[in-house]
C-alpha cells in the first residue's frame, strides 16, 4: 500500500511539473492561448524574442532600452521583440513601462499562466523563437553588453535561416 502511495504522489507531480518548461528546440507557446492581455503582433514567419520581465527586476530595466535598440536594428529584417510582464498588479506593469517606454510590444501575463508554461528560470529570460516557431536559444540574466552580444549574434542566425 505504501508503494501504491508513493507512485500516485510521484505521478501527481509529474503530471503538475510536465510541460511547466519549454526548453530550446521546442516549440514555443502561443500567448494568446494563456489569457495574456496586450497587443501581440503576427508573429508568422518572423524572429521574435520574448523578454519575460518584472517591475522589480533591476536587470529587466536594464535589458529593455538594449532589447529596444535591437529591435530598432533588426525590425526591417523580420525581427519581432515582445515584452512579456509577469507582474500580477497591472499598476506595477504601467509603473514600469510609463518609465522605459519601448517601442516594442508588450503583453501581460498577471494571471501567470504563460510564466508557469514557459517556465523562466529568473527574470530577465529572453527567448529567441525562430522563424519555424521553435526556441533557437534563450538567456537569462542581463548582463549588459556582453549580453547584447550574444543576443545580437543569435538574432542574427535566426534571420538567416
Amino acid at each position: 500500500m505504501k508503494n501504491i502511495a508513493i507512485c500516485f504522489l510521484t505521478a501527481l507531480v509529474l503530471l503538475a511539473t510536465s510541460g511547466a518548461e519549454v526548453s530550446r528546440g521546442a516549440s514555443f507557446p502561443n500567448p494568446k492561448t494563456f489569457g495574456v492581455t496586450g497587443i501581440l503582433p503576427s508573429t508568422k514567419g518572423k524572429v521574435v524574442l520574448y523578454d519575460f520581465w518584472a517591475s522589480w527586476c533591476q536587470p529587466c530595466r536594464q535589458a529593455f532600452p538594449a532589447y529596444d535598440r535591437l529591435y530598432k536594428k533588426y525590425k526591417g529584417q523580420g525581427l519581432i521583440v515582445v515584452g512579456v510582464g509577469t507582474d500580477k498588479k497591472p499598476k506595477d506593469s504601467a509603473g514600469f513601462l510609463k518609465r522605459l517606454s519601448p517601442s516594442f510590444p508588450v503583453i501581460f501575463d498577471h494571471s501567470q499562466r504563460f510564466v508557469a508554461k514557459v517556465g523562466p528560470k529568473g527574470m530577465p529570460t529572453a527567448y529567441l523563437v525562430g522563424k519555424n516557431g521553435k526556441v533557437a536559444f534563450i538567456h537569462s540574466g542581463f548582463r549588459g553588453a556582453k549580453t547584447v552580444k550574444t543576443i545580437e549574434a543569435q538574432i542574427q542566425v535566426a534571420l538567416k535561416k
